[in-house]
């Protein structure tokens, strides 16, 4: 009973620290593209940077094989709060960019952005730990629609106070938000690798000579960019699912902003009305996975993915891209539990965070150019450029996991 009381607390604070950062995280990004336009950054910059540290960012991608390596044997909690203590330093950027008019601080920014990947093996190892193996997809739901339901209303707050007093205060509004989640990490957040469970470090000294953590470091990514073998179809499918949807979805805000002159209230709006959509029907699909299986999900999620961006490319009125993150809140919310469940029903429990870390480096790695890319097909071609190649993307990704994924 202590124990299964031990796992319900945990999740608890995952939940809630999940809901601080949504708040911050929601807040932000609607408006974070027009911000980086703001400070005189090209679309092909707003891509890199996008492609650096954005939700399929570089960074992001190659710090969680290692931080899921560590986890896996050095414990889940550290990992956590770092993630919270760079969101702090990548918002005081944020801040000084702001009051300097210009946006090269946005790199270290950027950068601080994409190591909030840090924690995500250990998070979602944690989350499988604190539950029955026949309730993951719930789990994972619960804990992602924790992250979504500020959506529905954080983003049209955060464009409101934007337009109203500018960037620097929405800025402090997001420390604040994680400094509360890292106290609770901190001070409640309880270890769930125990040591029988971990994996047995070769050296325990904490200061290993540069050489080794080299060669460590080399291992792991080497490994990476090998998927094993009974995972090499899902690998690959969800690395091209990564990258198609970077080419025009990863700058969509930006080049609506730019193109049909959005305003950040607008663009909040939109935000919401995904998150809104996404967190009503996160819960009921991940009960549904657990129940018909991954694969099914990941495939309605590309078909009605290419249903948004023929929506998309179509369009040029607010409303209607507002109706059309109805959709693409449901194309999220079909993939991400499915895409969870399937790989951690195939890995063992010590080595998940691990598997989880070398799956995002994966897709990270190979996704990385993707939103550049858009913004130079932006320039040649405007909008219609980045949205038809994301267009051609999805129809080979949906092929690919029909061909490749095998349950």
């Amino acid at each position: 009973m202590k124990k299964e009381h031990n796992s319900l607390h945990n999740l608890g604070i995952l939940i809630a620290t999940s809901f601080l950062g949504g708040m911050r995280f929601n807040m932000v990004r609607a408006v974070w593209q027009p911000f980086v336009l703001s400070l005189g950054a090209s679309m092909p910059v707003l891509g890199f940077l996008e492609g650096l540290a954005g939700r399929r960012g570089l960074i992001t991608a190659i710090i969680q094989p290692l931080s899921g390596w560590f986890s896996d044997r050095q414990g889940r909690k550290p990992f956590v709060a770092v993630a919270n203590l760079m969101a702090i330093i990548s918002l005081v950027f944020c801040i000084f960019a702001d009051q300097i008019g210009t946006w090269w601080p946005l790199l270290p920014a950027t950068i601080a952005l994409g190591l909030i990947g840090i924690s995500k093996p250990a998070r979602d190892s944690m989350t499988a730990e604190s539950v029955e193996r026949k309730a993951l997809g719930t789990a994972y739901s619960a804990v992602m629609m924790a992250f979504i339901v500020p959506g529905i209303f954080a983003p049209v707050i955060g464009g409101f106070i934007a337009e109203k007093w500018g960037f620097t205060p929405l800025f402090i509004i997001g420390i604040a938000l994680e400094c509360v989640a890292l106290v609770l990490v901190l001070r409640f957040l309880q270890e769930t690798l125990n040591n029988s469970s971990a994996v047995k470090v070769p050296s325990p000294n904490p200061s290993v000579h540069l050489a080794e953590f080299r060669t460590l470091w080399r291992d792991i990514f080497k490994r990476t960019m090998i998927p094993p073998s009974d995972l090499k179809g899902f690998y690959i499918a969800t690395a091209v699912d990564a990258f198609v949807w970077g080419l025009g979805a990863g700058i969509l805000y930006g080049m609506l902003h730019k193109t049909y002159g959005f305003s950040l209230a607008q663009l909040g709006l939109m935000s919401s009305v995904l998150s809104g959509v996404w967190a009503i029907s996160q819960m009921p699909i991940g009960k549904l996975v657990d129940t018909l299986g991954a694969k099914v999900f990941l495939i309605a999620s590309e078909v009605l993915g290419i249903a948004v961006v023929v929506g998309w490319i179509t369009s040029t009125s607010f409303r209607a891209f507002l109706i059309l993150q109805v959709g693409w809140a449901l194309v999220a919310a079909t993939w991400v539990p499915a895409m969870l469940t399937f790989l951690a029903h195939r890995v063992p429990s010590d080595e998940r965070a691990e598997a989880m870390g070398k799956m995002a480096a994966f897709r990270g790695i190979f996704s990385f150019p993707a939103p550049y890319i858009g913004g130079l097909l932006y320039d040649l071609w405007g909008i219609r450029g980045p949205l038809e190649a994301n267009l051609i993307g999805v129809i080979v990704a949906l092929m690919l996991i029909i061909a490749l994924v095998r349950e």
